[in-house]
């Protein structure tokens, strides 16, 4: 059976999770969605600006800047994002 959803899990860590509200919140999309549309819904249920130098975002366990398709990289059931600050050390 077709469904036209794709549910995706999304993770909030560190001061990404104190601005949100929530650590971990499942989220439906319709078919086809792309990371372009998660950049959208972020900025308007947030106000996240994603990408953005000050905020990684990773779709399962790789930067969204990673993945040839860039913002056009369509979701899959069950894909997992994660939100948070960059992480520096020396």
């Amino acid at each position: 059976m077709q469904t036209d959803q794709v549910y995706i899990m999304i993770k909030y860590l560190a001061g990404i999770r104190e601005k949100t509200g929530v650590q971990e919140e499942r989220v439906s999309f319709p078919s086809r969605s792309t990371l372009n549309d998660v950049a959208d819904w972020f900025l308007n249920r947030y106000g996240l600006t994603v990408p953005n130098p000050r905020l990684m975002a990773i779709l399962n366990g790789r930067g969204w800047g990673q993945y040839p398709e860039k913002l056009s990289t369509e979701l899959k059931e069950g894909d997992t994002i994660c939100l948070f600050p960059p992480i520096s050390g020396g």
